[in-house]
């Protein structure tokens, strides 16, 4: 099996190849990198770009720039909405002592300052993963982002030249502390395989980015996955009274609730033992799709059944 530097396996980290770069398995990284092309060619031909009316909205906007809109979700947690992928979603979570950024979506210039002028607490950049919509240029502004290792480094370019500061790795379960406040890592794989939760138990909501699709799951894994992700996730939401999770493209009414974790579950499972089929489907790369309870769940038939 032929060898590739950490250097080149830099600049193979696009999107979802990481892992496979590292591991020096050179045909199957090609062979990602032409998916995740196809896949992000795909989401430039389908995904809208005009971000949901205001009138969806029940939070009070707080900043209004070109690139993002910010909105207040209670006294110390906001939503900001980017605009080049739906609704990309960017939340930043305050404590007494610190804060959070999670995500930084596709290209929202100053990003930093922005945050800046809605919390005066030191910031952590952190990601429920590493797709460009939510990991893209603005991660340049900040010395440190958080990803799950499983995902590496799935950000467009060549990676030394894009970002210059430090990758730090979460655990699976690890706790934030920020004063008063804290947040709690899941590590919820199925629509990557670094995708991760973040659990406010205190507040009983959390933040998903992808991991669940807002409404239109993309399994970039495969239903196996899903069936775990969904029934731990079940299970700890029941535990601490969870009510509802903010997903990675917010429009104001589509927050993911335990019913939607478990119809996700239900669809797993009866993919899995042969009691559904799927039609087929063209968008982003996937050429599968199940629907039902108001989410669409697109897959890669035949990998993904398993």
């Amino acid at each position: 099996m032929e060898e590739i530097s950490r250097r080149t396996a830099l600049k193979l980290m696009g999107a979802g190849m990481a892992a496979v770069a590292l591991s020096g398995v050179k045909a199957q990284a090609k062979e990602i990198e032409r998916m995740v092309n196809r896949l992000e060619q795909n989401a430039k031909e389908d995904d809208p770009k005009t971000p949901a009316p205001d009138s969806n909205y029940a939070e009070k906007v707080v900043y209004k720039g070109p690139d993002v809109v910010i909105r207040q979700i209670d006294e110390h947690t906001w939503v900001g909405n980017g605009h080049l992928m739906y609704n990309e979603s960017i939340y930043i979570v305050e404590g007494e002592e610190k804060a959070l950024l999670i995500d930084a979506g596709t290209k929202i210039m100053d990003l930093d300052k922005i945050v800046a002028q809605i919390t005066k607490k030191p910031v952590t950049l952190i990601a429920t993963h590493v797709h460009g919509d939510h990991t893209g240029y603005a991660i340049k502004y900040f010395p440190e982002l958080w990803i799950n290792a499983s995902d590496m480094v799935m950000i467009r370019g060549k990676v030394e030249d894009f970002y210059q500061g430090t990758l730090k790795y979460f655990e699976d379960g690890m706790v934030w502390d920020l004063g008063g406040r804290q947040i709690e890592v899941m590590f919820t794989p199925g629509h990557t395989p670094g995708s991760c939760t973040f659990f406010d138990k205190q507040r009983h909501y959390g933040f998903s980015g992808d991991s669940f699709g807002s409404t239109n799951l993309l399994l970039m894994t495969n239903f196996s996955t899903l069936m775990a992700t969904t029934f731990r996730t079940k299970w700890y939401m029941e535990k601490h009274g969870i009510t509802k999770l903010y997903p990675g493209h917010y429009d104001g009414k589509n927050v993911e609730t335990l019913k939607r974790v478990s119809d996700e579950y239900d669809m797993a499972v009866e993919m899995l033992e042969g009691r559904r089929e799927g039609n087929d489907s063209g968008q982003n790369g996937l050429n599968g799709v199940i629907t039902d309870h108001g989410v669409n769940i697109r897959y890669k038939n035949p990998g993904g059944i398993k």
